[in-house]
């Protein structure tokens, strides 16, 4: 019986897969960018329209026990590096930023080009904000771009 419940339920899940479609092609990829990049909310998820936003959005969505213990981390860069595939990964699906959304498309402006960098660039921004420590975006933006040439050389 488990059995077949099992197979039931994973039956409707490849028919709903099949009903959709998805971009192949550039132009495709290219338009479902355009649209997404227009848009306050993808799939039910508000989307922040610039880096305060997304702090602001931030703060709403993490408990304060948790802020204060990023806060008082003592490394920058290592603190944000853990939180990489927790709140970092989430970002990057939720705010979607491997298909673009406004917060992609504006980080892009920015000079922040690939969606880990995006999630790590809005960690270690909003670790500084908290810690009134100077905006430094050109100076992470650069380091993000070293570090991503030498995983692409390695």
């Amino acid at each position: 019986m488990k059995l077949f419940t099992t197979l039931f339920f994973f039956s409707f899940i490849l028919i709903d897969l099949s009903a959709q479609t998805f971009p192949n092609t550039r132009a495709q990829l290219d338009s479902v960018y355009a649209q997404n990049i227009k848009m306050s909310k993808l799939y039910g998820v508000y989307i922040p329209k610039d880096i305060d936003d997304a702090h602001t959005r931030i703060s709403q969505m993490t408990p304060p026990d948790a802020i204060e213990k990023f806060k008082n981390a003592p490394d920058e860069i290592e603190v944000c590096r853990k939180l990489h595939l927790g709140i970092g990964r989430w970002m990057i699906v939720n705010w979607n930023f491997e298909e673009g959304s406004r917060l992609s498309h504006y980080l892009k402006r920015q000079g922040v080009l690939h969606p880990d960098d995006m999630a790590q660039f809005l960690l270690r921004t909003y670790y500084r904000k908290l810690n009134n420590l100077p905006d430094n975006n050109s100076n992470i933006i650069e380091e993000l771009a070293v570090e991503r040439k030498k995983t692409v050389e390695k």
